[in-house]
């Protein structure tokens, strides 16, 4: 019992040192978590859509780096005409993360 207490509290501990979303938004898993977040969306995509992603990574909770702007996404992606934004986020053992920005347009 004391064993399972103690692993409860290191998992809520552990969650504190995340610092709740290191994504910036949704949930985190303690082990694992990938989702895709929709801030805009086109509801008639067209066929000859152009797709741009920017990411930030954050490695061992020592080093973080990337632009995951909405403009790097656009620039990687050649798009000049932003049809729709989402937010694509990866979390792993609480040792790597990443928060992807998803641009689509023309």
């Amino acid at each position: 019992m004391k064993r399972c207490l103690m692993l409860f509290f290191l998992m809520i501990h552990c969650q504190c040192i995340n610092f709740g979303n290191p994504q910036g938004v949704g949930p985190t898993g303690i082990f694992y978590s990938h989702y895709t977040l929709g801030y805009s969306e086109n509801v008639t995509p067209e066929k000859d859509t152009k797709v741009g992603k920017a990411c930030t990574n954050r490695t061992f909770f020592l080093y973080t780096s990337g632009d995951s702007s909405i403009g790097a996404a656009a620039r990687n992606g050649n798009i000049t005409e932003i049809k729709s934004v989402n937010k694509e986020a990866l979390n792993f053992l609480l040792l790597y993360s990443s928060l992807c920005t998803i641009v689509t347009g023309n």
